[in-house]
Parts: structure tokens; sequence; C-alpha cells
């Protein structure tokens, strides 16, 4: 039976990588120790992919939204990526709106992009079949709470939850109880809350009541935090996740 895992590529914010050379947060989902699946793919990521990984980019990236911090990467890998038939997989609004903004450039470079990009947008379900990477795998998406579009997801096989992934989201009761359904979770959180970005303290709050599920936090600043509850903790930047096995 094939063995999941995620690594994670970073766990910086929008003015990480321009000011002081961080990553964003972003991460590859390896089969068999295979990277086959790129998660976001903001400033920095493809540095930091390569300097972990020491390989080509995988021909497959999940966007969960055009904030520059999970897409800001995406055309120079596309570009490098043309020969590749690469697929972008989305949201059919997040990758109407990466198309329109992030991918604005001139007319060749737009055909390129049109033409040589498989552009997978999720079904009416909100789901993403991923069985040409394994059978039985897809990615049910998941509406963030966010004033920008965006959208994390469920990783399932065959039904079964494998991970859940918030991308960028407040504290919201509906999607906590979903993504924390698998036995992993990665949430976004800071110290300090907000409407976009979820506190520490409701992470910790709401780990109580889901002592099961592994749960891990994209923090987005340098911090020492520790959270109270066993079940809980900060992701750093080169971090294996096991997924167990599929």
């Amino acid at each position: 039976m094939p063995t999941l895992d995620l690594i994670c590529l970073g766990v910086g914010k929008g003015s990480s990588s321009v000011l002081r050379g961080l990553p964003s947060t972003a991460f590859a989902l390896r089969v068999d120790g295979r990277p086959e699946l790129l998660i976001d793919c903001g400033a920095g990521v493809a540095l930091s992919y390569r300097r972990l990984l020491g390989e080509a980019l995988p021909a497959r990236i999940y966007l969960s939204h055009n904030h520059h911090d999970h897409a800001g990467d995406l055309p120079i890998v596309l570009l490098s990526a043309l020969d590749l038939r690469a697929s972008v997989l989305g949201h059919p609004d997040v990758l109407e709106i990466v198309r329109e903004h992030r991918l604005h450039d001139g007319p060749e470079v737009r055909r390129a992009f049109q033409e040589r990009i498989e552009w997978v947008a999720a079904d009416a379900r909100g789901v993403i079949a991923l069985g040409g990477l394994l059978p039985g795998l897809a990615l049910e998406l998941v509406r963030s709470r966010h004033s920008y579009l965006c959208y994390g997801f469920v990783l399932r096989r065959d039904g079964v939850d494998l991970l859940g992934y918030t991308a960028d989201s407040g504290f919201e009761e509906g999607i906590y109880a979903r993504v924390t359904r698998a036995p992993v979770a990665i949430l976004d959180g800071r110290e300090q809350g907000n409407a976009d970005h979820a506190s520490f303290a409701e992470i910790e709050a709401f780990a109580r009541r889901v002592p099961g599920c592994d749960i891990r936090v994209v923090h987005y600043e340098d911090t020492d935090h520790r959270f109270a509850e066993s079940n809980v903790r900060l992701l750093r930047e080169g971090e294996v996740v096991p997924l167990g096995i599929a």
C-alpha cells in the first residue's frame, strides 16, 4: 500500500520572502517519497522546494487563492513547465482570478498559459479527482473564512479523510469541524487573530474538543508559542507530516 506524507516548504506571510528571504506557506504532497502535488506556490516557494527536495517541481499545483504568499511564484514556475503539460488545480472562481490577474502578461505568454497548461477546476460538488496520482484520491474543497476568495480542502481516498487544510482562514466552527474530522489537520493561526486568521487561543480551545486530531498550525511569524494541548503544535519549514498508508 502506498505511503503518503506532506513536507512543509514554508510558513511565511506576504512580506516574508521579500523582506526576510523566508518562503511563503506551502507544502508538497508525496506518494511513496515522490513529490506529486504542490500545495500553493507563493513567493520563495520554488527555491525552498529545490533546496529541500533537490528536484524539479511536480507537474500538479493546487492553489487556495491568489494572494502573493500563495501564488506569487506561479508565473515563473508555469513558464518553466510549459513543456511538461503542468496542471493547476483549484476552485473555478479562484482559477479565473488567477488567470485574469496573476497571469496577466503579454498576449503570447497568456496564450501559452491557456493552451499549454491544464486548468483543473473542482466539479459542482467541490471535488477534484486525483486518480492520476493515486486511485481513489481526491480533494474536497472547503471555503475558508477570508475576505478574499479562498479554499482549503480535505484530502480523501475512497471516502476516507486523510488530511484537512483550512488555507488562510479565520476561526469558524463549521470549517474547523469539517477539516478536523481528518486524523491530521493544518490550520492557519496567529498569536493575535483577526477576521481572516484564527488566533492561537481559538485554535487551542477547539483542539480540546478533537483530541484525536493531530493539529499543526501555520503561524506566519517568528514565535516560540507552545500550546498546552498535546494534539496541537506549530509547524516548521522542512517538517515532514506523515499521513499514513492510503
